[in-house]
């Protein structure tokens, strides 16, 4: 009885550790290309991704503290950055290439210093009183399907990730 108990844990065994090799075994997408950093004086810089199979990212090296180590430019694409009184819009993103891009400021804290626009998607959030909800994506919508516009949302979100490295 006990060789049998045995034999069966040990198919069992098999059959879930083959089971977990097999459902956990993911196709990881492969980079193909290049990827160089900045070896720099300047900390704005150091470390930073200088280019990406040869499209060349330029930083600033500013005495603005809202744009100091920021991502200057992609390629021929100039990014802009606000230097406002205001502390909802200051530092954060003024333009991607021809395409601005704008901000709420507002008494609501659900939406002040939000993402209100990029070119001509726009964006709106919940201002409902419910904790859950409250300052949460409620729409985006792109009048006009102006395609500038929706490659500068792809910029917007590569070019936060690349600040923020």
């Amino acid at each position: 009885m006990k060789n049998i108990f045995v034999k069966a844990l040990n198919l069992k065994s098999l059959a879930i550790f083959l089971f977990l090799t097999f459902s956990l075994h993911v196709n990881a997408q492969h980079f193909r290309g290049k990827i160089e950093y900045y070896s720099s004086a300047f900390p704005s810089e150091d470390g930073k991704i200088k280019s990406i199979n040869n499209t060349k990212i330029e930083y600033y090296n500013s005495v603005f503290k809202s744009e100091d180590g920021k991502v200057k430019s992609i390629g021929d694409t100039r990014v802009e950055y606000y230097n406002s009184v205001f502390p909802s819009e200051d530092g954060k993103i003024k333009s991607i290439g021809n395409v601005r891009l704008d901000y709420y400021n507002s008494v609501f804290p659900s939406e002040n210093g939000k993402l209100k626009s990029i070119g001509s998607i726009k964006f709106e959030y919940n201002s409902s009183g419910f904790n859950n909800s409250e300052g949460k994506v409620k729409s985006i919508s792109n009048d006009g399907e102006n395609l500038d516009s929706e490659n500068a949302l792809d910029t917007y979100y590569f070019i936060e990730r690349l600040n923020h490295q």
